[in-house]
């Protein structure tokens, strides 16, 4: 299980995906607080009782945001380039030992006069067992959505080239990442989805499908591909050629790609589009 996260990538969050993740985070601590008032918070006696409680998640949210900020100026392009579950768990760990801290030495401001150790860790065993449910959830949401993925790894560009000799469409994507990029056939990249600012390749790899993570924006890629590619949906481009079915009305349209085991939206504006390249096979 250990090494199965280290190995599986992750997209590490823009700073608009991630202050979404820490309201979502800060506001279901809030709510545990005011609603259930564990830990002896309903003897809580305070004209202010709920904004003070409010001001936890407050403060969780501005501290995970100034912690982010800080993050990003520490971490390499390459450590990016292999942005993995395990390296989230640890960034989030420390995320929340941060808030945690913070919240301390705001509840010993209001409530204490100075810091104890002794309280200190009583308010840290407090706070650990508030977060650990959304903290969790979100742990085994990431690791499951994706565990099937893989990072690029170049494959063999030499049985690539002596293939393409014969179709002359060879594909040449570049991350922006250094060193990465992946060279295969246009006829091997079935579908590309947008995963905040990388994207995941659904490839043909020795006849199996293969999800790899690329980190670039859905745009940059979409100016790398041929016209046999299109994009129908603000998160997805397709292989034109590999479509095999449409359905649904044009408020909730979706395509079935071969050997994609999913159901691909369309956008509203693309569906007669996709209809005519369907007439076109």
């Amino acid at each position: 299980m250990f090494m199965s996260i280290k190995q599986t990538p992750y997209p590490k969050p823009s700073a608009g995906s991630f202050i979404r993740t820490m309201a979502g985070i800060s506001a279901t601590i809030v709510f545990i607080l005011v609603v259930f008032q564990p830990f002896g918070t309903s003897d809580f006696d305070h004209p202010y009782k709920y904004y003070l409680l409010c001001g936890y998640g407050i403060i969780i949210f501005f501290t995970g945001l100034i912690f982010f900020k800080i993050s990003t100026w520490l971490i390499s392009d390459k450590r990016l380039d292999r942005w993995s579950v395990f390296d989230e768990v640890v960034f989030l760990f420390f995320t929340i030992l941060t808030c945690q801290v913070v919240c301390y030495m705001y509840w010993s401001l209001l409530f204490s006069s100075g810091f104890e150790w002794n309280q200190f860790l009583y308010f840290f065993r407090i706070a650990t067992t508030v977060s650990v449910v959304p903290v969790t959830v979100y742990l085994l949401f990431i690791y499951q959505k994706y565990r099937e993925v893989k990072f690029v790894t170049p494959v063999n560009e030499l049985e690539i080239s002596l293939t393409a000799e014969k179709h002359k469409d060879l594909l040449n994507i570049i991350g922006a990442g250094k060193n990465e990029n992946i060279k295969l056939l246009s006829d091997d990249l079935l579908l590309v989805k947008s995963e905040d600012n990388y994207v995941i390749l659904y490839m043909k790899e020795k006849n199996l499908l293969s999800k790899r993570m690329l980190r670039n924006t859905l745009t940059e890629i979409e100016q790398q591909l041929g016209p046999t590619f299109f994009r129908c949906h603000r998160s997805y481009i397709i292989n034109s050629h590999k479509i095999q079915h449409i359905e649904g009305n044009i408020t909730n349209t979706r395509i079935t790609i071969a050997d994609v085991h999913q159901k691909i939206p369309v956008s509203r504006s693309q569906v007669e589009t996709v209809k005519s390249l369907m007439n076109k096979e």
